[in-house]
């Protein structure tokens, strides 16, 4: 009971976003089916509610149990989030669920092959999907709670965050709900000024820091001038770095602000970039072209993005190869992104040189595994591996999946290292023709991706343990 009444209160969190778009459709589309069909599970929420809130609230979770808010709460979401794609008549059930599971997954990959014939509500509950679930629909949950208590730090943490900046969670999520509204409107702001209209300015800033990547065109960013596009970057970019960075840069604090994951994004790209702009160049690319494309590509890719200003499906195995691994490294933690996380991979990395040292050294020798100014402990290094060899399972089982029906190799992983990612990109597989086998497995790899698997794979297993 204590879980559902959590899972519960978090639909109530998303029911006054569907009924703004509910009146939107109404007097912008002038059409009554697509309010009611907004309506109608808004409804349906706050009736189930108005049950659950005559329980007194538990005062405790477990764990345990906040993994499987999270879990729940994350899957209910894209359930009830479906249902106005399917009953205005857009999309079939698994259809509706797969886009609507992108959207508050901050993924990006879509089921519509012609977004630009959607009404503009429907395009507008696409980008406010991205919008919620790219902070975390959690944290929005946190941001209105009134009380500090072990409920608020075990669905903190649940969710994937563990940085806090003030006295306590709640008083952190709402700063970083602040911020995360400012630069919406700052970008959207500048979007306009760069030319691109302001409905298209006001969703692209939504799921440029969501790092959600749906589009109001067909074209994606490609629809706009180089300008926008470059735009784009910075804010794909700023999505991808942690909120605590953000908040230490608006305190004035510049040099905590390039923490070591920033340094890492910073140069990640430029190495992908000297790899990727001189071999589009031998392709026919220009060199301005080539530049503005991998910058871009590689940019939307590592921060879990997934817009695009050129044709994916046309790249070679190479330029493919380098953009999964952006994709599988990821952003910064406690930013947008999902996939491995920026601090993971510096782990990863610095692990190969310190055990060197250490087979180096005299075995008397302690040598701590320190990353700048932070030692880690042996658990901790011992998670990211576990984690890091986790991902990487269910990337290969996903590929194997997509594999099967006759996509190859490179393909395959390239799509399902989008999805688990969260990111977006798409080299022509992801389609409403796609069998549903194919829907479905690239559905679970967005949900495990967006929870960093653990929670969800916890769920199901005390779930049939009981």
């Amino acid at each position: 009971m204590k879980v559902w009444y959590f899972v519960l209160k978090l639909l109530t969190y998303i029911t006054p976003f569907m009924i703004f778009d509910a009146f939107y459709a109404l007097i912008v589309d002038g059409s009554a089916v697509i309010a009611l069909a907004f309506l109608f599970p808004s409804i349906w929420v706050l009736f189930i509610w108005t049950i659950f809130m005559n329980f007194k609230p538990p005062e405790k979770l477990t764990l345990r149990e906040s993994f499987k808010v999270a879990a729940l709460g994350w899957l209910l979401m894209s359930f009830v989030g479906a249902i106005p794609y399917f009953l205005a008549g857009y999309l079939s059930p698994l259809d509706a669920w797969f886009e609507s599971m992108s959207g508050f997954t901050a993924t990006g990959l879509t089921m519509f092959p012609d977004v630009e014939s959607l009404p503009k509500s429907i395009l507008l509950w696409r980008s406010l999907t991205e919008w919620i679930g790219g902070v975390g629909v959690i944290a929005l949950f946190l941001s209105v709670m009134y009380r500090t208590s072990k409920v608020v730090q075990t669905l903190y943490f649940a969710e994937g965050r563990s940085d806090k900046t003030e006295p306590t969670i709640v008083g952190t999520v709402r700063k970083i709900w602040l911020i995360y509204v400012f630069y919406t409107f700052l970008f959207a702001f500048i979007f306009f000024l760069l030319g691109a209209p302001l409905f298209d300015s006001i969703n692209i800033s939504m799921t440029a820091l969501a790092t959600g990547g749906f589009a109001v065109t067909n074209n994606s960013i490609a629809a706009y001038s180089p300008y926008v596009a470059i735009a784009v970057i910075f804010a794909m970019a700023f999505g991808g770095i942690s909120f605590v960075s953000h908040i230490n840069l608006f305190k004035g604090h510049i040099r905590k602000f390039f923490s070591v994951e920033v340094k890492a994004m910073i140069a990640i790209v430029l190495a992908f970039a000297a790899l990727m702009i001189p071999h589009l160049i031998s392709l026919g690319l220009s060199p301005s072209s080539a530049t503005l494309q991998s910058f871009f590509h590689i940019v939307s890719g590592l921060t879990g993005t997934g817009f695009s200003v050129g044709n994916l499906a046309g790249l070679t195995d190479y330029d493919k190869t380098i953009l999964i691994i952006s994709m599988i490294f990821g952003g910064a933690y406690g930013s947008t992104s999902s996939a491995l996380k920026l601090i993971r991979v510096v782990v990863l990395f610095y692990g190969i040189i310190w055990y060197i040292k250490v087979r180096l050294a005299p075995r008397s020798a302690v040598i701590p595994f320190k990353i700048g100014k932070k030692v880690f402990e042996p658990v901790e290094v011992r998670d990211v591996t576990v984690y890091t060899t986790t991902y990487i399972l269910m990337l290969f089982i996903g590929a194997f999946v997509l594999m099967a029906y006759g996509n190859s190799l490179a393909n395959s992983l390239f799509e399902v290292a989008s999805a688990e990612g969260n990111v977006g990109l798409s080299v022509g597989i992801t389609s409403p023709f796609m069998p549903w086998v194919e829907k479905v497995t690239l559905i679970l790899e967005m949900w495990l991706g967006r929870l960093e698997i653990f929670p969800v794979l916890i769920m199901f297993v005390d779930m049939f343990r009981r």
